[in-house]
C-alpha cells in the first residue's frame, strides 16, 4: 500500500464521547451513540465513556488516581486515559433541575487529574455539547469547556424525546441535520488543529 493510500485509510484524529445517565433507556446516550456514529462516517477514531457503565465514584479533590479503592481503578484508568488521548470530545447530558446530571459532573472533576500534565486539562481539544429535555445544562458546560482551556463548537444542541423512536434512534431529520453540522465542527476543528504529543 502506497504512503497516500495509507494516509486515507488512517483515523483523522481521535473523539471520545462522554454523556449518558444512570437510567437504563437514557436519551442521553442514545443521543451519544448517534453522535459517534457520525464521528466514525467521517474518519474519526471514536471512544464512548457511558457514565451508567463506568460507576465511577466520587471524585477526592486530595486523592491520587492510586488512592481510590481497586474495584475502581479500571474505570478510572480508562477514562483518564480517554481524556488524554481525545483530540475532540462529544459532550451530552440531560437536565436536572436546571443544571447538568450529578453523574455527569463528577465524571468531568476526574480531569483535574490532567492539571500537571504536559498538555493540561483539555488544551487544545474541541468539545462539542448535546443537552436532552431542555437547554438549561449548556451554560454550566460551556463554562467547563472555557475553564478547560478546550475550544467550544459553536453549534449546541437540545434534543429530547420526540426527537427518538421507541428503540432510541435519532429519529428526527432536523435533529440529525443539527447533530451531524455539529459533529463536523469538531472533525473540521481537529483536521486543522493537529495535537503533538
Amino acid at each position: 500500500m502506497s504512503d497516500t493510500q495509507q494516509a486515507t485509510h488512517q483515523p483523522r484524529g481521535k473523539i471520545v464521547g462522554l454523556g449518558g445517565s444512570l437510567r437504563a433507556a437514557s436519551l442521553s446516550a442514545a443521543a451519544l451513540r448517534a453522535g459517534m456514529a457520525m464521528a466514525a462516517e467521517l474518519g474519526l477514531d471514536c471512544e464512548t465513556l457511558d457514565v451508567r457503565e463506568l460507576q465511577l465514584p466520587m471524585y477526592r479533590p486530595d486523592w491520587a488516581l492510586a488512592d481510590y479503592p481497586a474495584e475502581h481503578q479500571a474505570s478510572l484508568q480508562r477514562l483518564v486515559a480517554a481524556f488524554r488521548s481525545a483530540d475532540a470530545m462529544l459532550w451530552t447530558c440531560p437536565a436536572y433541575h436546571g443544571a447538568m446530571s450529578g453523574v455527569f459532573k463528577n465524571a468531568l472533576d476526574f480531569m483535574q487529574l490532567l492539571a500537571r500534565d504536559p498538555r493540561p486539562y483539555l488544551q487544545g481539544c474541541a468539545v462539542g455539547l448535546v443537552s436532552l429535555s431542555d437547554s438549561s445544562p449548556l451554560g454550566g458546560m460551556a463554562h467547563c469547556v472555557q475553564e478547560l482551556r478546550a475550544w467550544l463548537a459553536p453549534t449546541r444542541l437540545t434534543l429530547d424525546d420526540g426527537d427518538f423512536d421507541d428503540a432510541l434512534a435519532l429519529r428526527d431529520e432536523a435533529a440529525q441535520r443539527r447533530l451531524r453540522r455539529l459533529v463536523g465542527e469538531l472533525a473540521g476543528f481537529v483536521a486543522s488543529h493537529p495535537l503533538t504529543r
